[in-house]
């Protein structure tokens, strides 16, 4: 018997308000995110075109504002959309470059909709002026090594390098996001004697005339150490946040014994640099302190001494200092933990990856302890307004488990500093969405044997017969239920059903070995963690071979596996 119907209707209802709340809201998409330009000096660049549109319920009501002078956007009035369906507002971007002297810039526009979800969103904007093509070139390696070096073009040009067969120079065929043509310039030792070796790379036919140039090249065939390290250090920091450190790794490109000697921080203006010998490493270690600094863009250099041929490496450093603004998560910013491919649906449980700007203003946080708090560095991730548990915070990133409870659908996501809380960005989140833990990115999993050591890649390949362990993450649901930022049980373990991996062919014309998973479930003692123990089949062929596991009869990503 139901004892007060009316408040069980009012109870329905909040809820279906709730839900509404979540789908009725605007939802801002770009149809770019980035533009390249190339501007001879003394001229504006081409005016650039995005089209704003509305994924989601309502209108949007947008405003537009640039981080430099240069940009100038403007909406336009709404027209038929150029690719999809639909109405889209023309978001005008005039690259006003003129007075700028010969050099890259970069700058951002902001279209924001403070109503909207996945707003506000960036459109990055480089400009050459004056064309990206060096003057001159550089290179050293041991005499049997090489070296490259990249730019691009305005337009295509006709190569040559002449009589030259230590160097050559082709379109670069993964393409780059900075300018228009992208070329990569190759210098090889060829078992060269050690000694300096002059040649050139002649550029002509560009419709851009700086491109066409004869670029001089000279070649350093040397036995000594090469120090190789980070080509630039960019920091963003809110103006009165937490200075904020980073390392860079050297490597010895060369031979020998390479010996970093010292470390040397430079500005252009005020002592926000500094930087140092890291003791956990072969890295440098360096500081930006926006302490006094107004918003705006500062410049400086690292410099690294050493015993190597090229003596010393100057990196470059910029510190953007930024008008404090509540904390942002980037549009398509919410990805797993284990492959961090954009577009993808999330799990309840899941281990997960925000990304955003402003996130905190002070130092790097780790949970220090289990259960998992809802609250780390004064920071807080909202799943559908719930608090959700915290594993790191950083002003840049915070890593999370999406609640083991959360309902699944359409769903936002937002983060809270110190009270303030920021923007709302669109998830969708399924009741499975199983994939693996990529190691370095791919595209080999991270997978060991029983004992802990990595196993399935080229230089440790498994075998027929080995039992391993594959870490993984989103399987769903688990028997015994585990609350959301607590440890994993480990008797009985938290275990999922069905779940079977699939060596070999996925090919249409193919059929993979599958087999049934020993065990498939949470890592006992961790938070969000899964594993599959399987033992390899005595079928699955020599070499690299794809291999890919099922939850219920829904497919994880594929990926490979050494066997040997």
């Amino acid at each position: 018997m139901v004892k007060d119907s009316s408040m069980a209707r009012y109870s329905l209802i909040l809820l279906l308000g709730a839900c509404a709340n979540v789908y009725a809201a605007p939802r801002l998409l770009l149809s770019q995110a980035a533009f390249t330009v190339t501007v001879a000096a003394g001229s504006n660049g081409p005016t650039q075109v995005v089209e704003a549109a509305n994924n989601g319920d309502g209108s949007l009501s947008l405003s537009t504002s640039s981080s430099v002078p240069w940009l100038a956007p403007s909406l336009a009035t709404p027209v038929a959309c150029t690719l999809g369906n639909g109405t889209c507002t023309p978001v005008q971007i005039a690259v006003q470059t003129a007075s700028l002297a010969a050099g890259t810039y970069t700058g951002t526009v902001t279209i924001n909709d403070p109503n909207a979800l996945d707003a506000p969103q960036f459109v990055t904007v480089t400009v050459a002026v004056g064309g990206s093509v060096p003057s001159k070139l550089e290179f050293y390696v041991p005499p049997s090594g090489s070296a490259t070096s990249s730019f691009a073009t305005g337009s295509t040009v006709n190569t040559s390098v002449g009589n030259t067969p230590w160097l050559s120079i082709a379109v670069n065929g993964q393409g780059t996001f900075l300018f228009n043509v992208p070329y990569i310039v190759t210098a090889k030792g060829n078992g060269m004697a050690t000694g300096d070796y002059n040649g050139a790379v002649t550029l002509s036919g560009s419709s851009f005339a700086p491109d066409n140039k004869n670029i001089p090249v000279i070649l350093h065939v040397t036995t000594s150490p090469i120090l190789q390290t980070s080509t630039s250090v960019l920091f963003t920091i809110a103006q009165g946040a937490n200075k904020q450190n980073t390392l860079i790794a050297t490597s010895n490109g060369g031979q020998g014994t390479l010996t970093v000697s010292g470390v040397t921080a430079a500005t252009t203006s005020g002592s926000w640099l500094s930087a140092s010998i890291s003791s956990a490493g072969p890295f440098v270690s360096i500081t930006a302190d926006p302490s006094g600094l107004a918003p705006g863009s500062y410049q400086g250099t690292v410099t690294i001494a050493s015993n190597a041929a090229n003596a010393s490496v100057a990196v470059p450093v910029t510190l953007v200092v930024e008008t404090p603004t509540p904390p942002v998560v980037f549009a398509g910013g919410v990805l797993n933990n284990g492959t961090f491919a954009g577009g993808e649906q999330l799990a309840p449980g899941d281990i997960v990856a925000l990304f955003g700007d402003q996130l905190t203003y002070g130092d790097i946080a780790q949970a220090a302890s289990l259960p998992l708090q809802t609250t780390l560095g004064n920071v807080q991730v909202l799943v559908n307004g719930t608090p959700a548990p915290l594993y790191y915070v950083s002003p840049g990133q915070v890593n999370f488990q999406i609640p083991t409870d959360a309902r699944t659908g359409n769903g936002t996501i937002s983060v809270v500093r110190n009270g303030t809380t920021g923007n709302k960005v669109f998830v969708s989140i399924a009741t499975s969405v199983p994939r693996f833990i990529l190691l370095s990115g791919g595209p080999y999993p991270i997978l060991t044997t029983p004992a802990g050591a990595l196993t399935g890649i080229p230089g440790s390949p498994v075998k027929d017969g080995d039992t391993v362990v594959f870490y993984v993450i989103g399987l769903g649901p688990t028997s015994p239920f585990v609350p959301s930022g607590t440890a994993s049980p480990g008797n009985p373990p938290a275990t999922v059903p069905a779940t079977q991996v699939c060596f070999g062919t996925v090919t249409l014309f193919g059929k993979p070995q599958c087999t049934n998973a020993a065990f498939a479930g949470l890592t006992p003692g961790l938070v969000g963690l899964y594993q599959i123990n399987v033992t390899i089949p005595n079928t699955v062929a020599s070499g690299s071979q794809p291999v890919y596991f099922t939850v219920n009869g829904v497919q994880s990503d594929i990926v490979q596996l050494a066997v040997q």
